[in-house]
This record gives structure tokens, sequence and C-alpha cells, in this order.
């Protein structure tokens, strides 16, 4: 139960924040999202979608 917490008040931080730094990093940072035009996007340490990379999909 306090992982799920710590794991919301990161996400809730980053919606903030608006910024990559983190202490802590979601399960899922680093993984694919989806790609739009060309440009991968992926989780960043709070988990929201960012793009990263422009690249074939």
């Amino acid at each position: 139960m306090t992982r799920v917490i710590g794991t919301m008040g990161d996400k809730l931080l980053g919606l903030l924040l608006k910024e990559e730094r983190a202490g802590a990093c979601v399960p899922e940072h680093g993984t694919y999202c989806y790609c739009k035009n060309g440009v991968k996007w992926y989780m960043n340490c709070y988990g929201i979608c960012k793009a990263r990379t422009t690249a074939p999909c």
C-alpha cells in the first residue's frame, strides 16, 4: 500500500512540476507509450508519456 501511495504522489508531483527530475521513478519509466508523426513517446519518471526520439515507428 505504501508503494501505491508513493507512486501516486510521484505522478501528482510530476503533473505539477512538469520536469523530469525525480528521486524515484515509477516502474513504467522508459517504457514505450505510442508513436505519432514519427516521434516515439516514452514514460518519464512520473508516469507521464513524453516525446523522446524522432525515429521511424
